[in-house]
């Protein structure tokens, strides 16, 4: 039996792979609402990717858990008297790295952005020059950023599966 059959990788790579085409969606998609669409995407199967490969971590050491986090799986891993290296890695990541910023980003994408409060201005001529603002999805990853991420998830996914052995 293939390792993807056995434990389950299947639905990581697919996630994988949705998130690469969402990408190309938005990249060529010239409408801006569309795009920020083809990119909301991306993030949620970037997200999905890494609990899918949770999973995979769950069924390769044998745990008891139906929704694993990182947390849960230390903690499991912990009551048999193992450490996971996978685990250890990704926690880093999650505190300070892709996973973080990745996290932030399907956060953002759960909840409406607060709105900011206007200010008044002052009659200066200042006003005469169109000011930039940012938009309400400038928290929004963009597309480079995203493949990006990609990038360092299926690198750390693939590295992760190399180096996974029966024990």
């Amino acid at each position: 039996m293939s390792r993807v059959a056995r434990f389950h990788a299947d639905r990581t790579n697919q996630k994988l792979y949705f998130a690469r085409l969402s990408c190309q969606q938005a990249e060529q998609i010239e409408h801006i609402q569309q795009s920020q669409a083809h990119r909301e995407a991306a993030v949620f199967h970037l997200h999905g990717a890494v609990l899918a490969f949770l999973q995979e971590l769950v069924r390769y050491y044998r745990l008891n858990d139906m929704t694993p986090t990182l947390k849960s799986i230390e903690e499991n891993m912990a009551a048999k008297g193992q450490v996971s290296p996978e685990v250890a890695v990704m926690q880093q990541l999650a505190k300070q790295g892709f996973i973080a910023e990745l996290k932030r980003a399907y956060r953002m994408c759960q909840y409406t952005p607060e709105p900011s409060a206007p200010e008044p201005e002052d009659e200066t001529s200042s006003n005469l020059i169109i000011k930039v603002t940012q938009t309400p999805q400038a928290w929004l990853p963009d597309t480079k950023i995203l493949r990006e991420w990609h990038r360092e998830l299926t690198h750390l996914i693939d590295g992760f599966r190399n180096e996974m052995v029966e024990f």
